[in-house]
């Protein structure tokens, strides 16, 4: 279910190890989605979609980043964003990315968990 909403959004293909954080409204409905897939030893893919700004909050942000970093135990996540998704790079930019490097379509980002303040102890 979450997995079908993040591709109508985002185009996330179906992946065995795909794992997913879903922001569900009281209703039942998705509001948010976190995908994850790629893993190596080290690092794995982030893929996020949100229907309106709203829906991005403080809890969720955390909650994926601690996923990857502190259950999963990963140095690094990736990211790649169309580049004409102004408000999507201006979010990764806002929270923390690096942007490693631009293709003709899209902008690789990256976060180390020794960079992440989301996952930072209060």
């Amino acid at each position: 279910m979450i997995w079908e909403w993040l591709n109508r959004r985002v185009s996330l293909p179906w992946s065995s190890d795909l794992r997913t954080i879903g922001l569900m409204r009281e209703d039942g409905t998705i509001a948010g989605a976190v995908g994850f897939n790629a893993w190596t030893f080290g690092s794995c893919w982030m893929h996020v979609a949100f229907d309106n700004p709203h829906a991005l909050n403080r809890k969720i942000i955390r909650a994926a980043f601690e996923y990857p970093f502190k259950r999963c135990g990963m140095d690094a996540v990736y990211g790649l964003t169309p580049k004409d998704k102004e408000e999507a790079l201006n979010l990764n930019d806002r929270l923390g990315f690096k942007r490693l490097t631009e293709t003709v379509d899209c902008v690789m980002f990256e976060m180390k968990a020794e960079d992440c303040r989301w996952i930072k102890e209060n």
